[in-house]
C-alpha cells in the first residue's frame, strides 16, 4: 500500500475512484492490480460478517469483501455496475466489492489533505481526503479497512 508520506512526496497521485454506498472513495492505482465485473460469490461458512464469499477469477479462488459492510455504508439504490477491485492486503490477494468504479484520475499530491473528522466514517480507515471537480472523496487505507476481516 502506498503511504500518505509517499503520496505527499509525489507531484501527482494516480487514483482509482469508486463508489461504496453513498461514499466516494479512492485507492492508489498501484494498490489495485485489476478491476473485474462482480460475479456471485460462494458463501464461506463461519466467515466474518464483511466477507461476501469466494469468486473464481481465471481459475483462482479469491476471497471477496463487501465494501458496504466493512465501511458501514448503505444505499437506497442497488449497485449500478458492481465491480471487484483486486488488491493485496497484508500480502494476501483479495477482492473488494464496490458499487461502481467511476474513473482513474490524477490529482495533485498537495491537494490531498490529512485525514480528519469526517461524518459517518471511521477516520482510521482514511489515509487522506481530496476533491475532484465538486465532489469530496476519501483515500482509503485498505490494510486498515480489510485487516479486521482476516483477524489482522
Amino acid at each position: 500500500m502506498v503511504s500518505l508520506k509517499d503520496m505527499a512526496n509525489a507531484t501527482t497521485v494516480s487514483l482509482v475512484l469508486f463508489g461504496v454506498g453513498d461514499l466516494l472513495c479512492a485507492l492508489p492505482v498501484s494498490s489495485v492490480s485489476e478491476i473485474v465485473p462482480a460475479t456471485a460469490a460462494t458463501r464461506i461458512p463461519g466467515a466474518p460478517d464483511g466477507v461476501e464469499g469466494l469468486v473464481n477469477v481465471r481459475g483462482r479462488l479469491l476471497t471477496v469483501v463487501d465494501g458496504r459492510r466493512v465501511l458501514g455504508r448503505e444505499s437506497s439504490s442497488p449497485a449500478v455496475e458492481p465491480s471487484i477491485l483486486l488488491l493485496k492486503v497484508n500480502g494476501r490477494p483479495l477482492g473488494l466489492l464496490v458499487d461502481v468504479v467511476h474513473d482513474l484520475t490524477l490529482v495533485a499530491a498537495s491537494s490531498l489533505e490529512e485525514r480528519g473528522s469526517l461524518p459517518g466514517i471511521d477516520p482510521r480507515v482514511v489515509r487522506a481526503v481530496g476533491r475532484v471537480e465538486d465532489k469530496v472523496f476519501v483515500v482509503l487505507d485498505s490494510d486498515v479497512v480489510l485487516a479486521p476481516v482476516f483477524g489482522g
